[in-house]
């Protein structure tokens, strides 16, 4: 159901106007980036939208892989990296399921506000997959609407949004107890997110895999 509702969003919306579409991306994901991407480091972003933040890092010479669920966010994203003259790679992928060619590739993975499109009965198989994705000692980010923000009728797990889209709002002992199955958390907190139009909390986990 995810799959078709992304792909009606992209092609059905301009991509001015689509929410969570932002060109720039913040600042504590810069920084993360910054911090935990060293040189020659491959990273991967899961559920990158249209590539926006694929691309910005690619110009920073990082060498970044971008992996969506929606076909059209996928061609959207191809394409304005052809037009941006950067050379990074996109893949069409449902990030539940495994994600073949990719094992333990990256040194960095990440997803931007991604966790809350996961509902909690497919999170311990995605995030499998993330370790699966990851080298020996690789970092992890992940930032997801935290159950305290206010948005779509603001009480409830599960809230519907305008465009249609049941996203999942998480609290931070919940993704505490989901992560340190699989990582060790070196970072756990709630944010502010700056969104087009107006902020919004979110939760941070910055984590490394746990070593075999």
């Amino acid at each position: 159901m995810i799959k078709e509702q992304m792909d009606k969003i992209y092609r059905d919306i301009p991509i001015d106007k689509i929410p969570w579409n932002i060109i720039t991306p913040p600042e504590i994901l810069k920084m993360a980036i910054t911090a935990n991407g060293p040189d020659q480091c491959k990273i991967i972003e899961l559920g990158c939208g249209a590539g926006n933040y694929v691309i910005y890092f690619s110009t920073l010479g990082y060498f970044l892989t971008g992996v969506d669920i929606s076909e059209n966010a996928i061609e959207i994203a191809r394409k304005s990296a052809l037009n941006a003259g950067v050379k990074c790679d996109f893949y069409v992928a449902d990030v539940t399921e495994p994600i073949p060619g990719f094992l333990e590739m990256f040194c960095f993975a990440y997803d931007w506000e991604l966790l809350h499109h996961i509902y909690p009965e497919d999170r311990d198989r995605y995030l499998h997959n993330v370790t699966n994705l990851l080298t020996k000692n690789g970092r992890y980010l992940s930032v997801c609407f935290s159950e305290d923000s206010p948005q779509f009728g603001g009480t409830g797990k599960y809230r519907k949004t305008p465009l249609g889209t049941v996203l999942y709002f998480s609290s931070q002992k919940e993704l505490e107890t989901l992560f340190k199955k699989y990582f060790v958390i070196d970072e756990l907190r709630t944010i502010d997110v700056e969104g087009k139009n107006v902020v919004h909390k979110a939760i941070y986990g910055l984590m490394r895999k746990k070593s075999s």
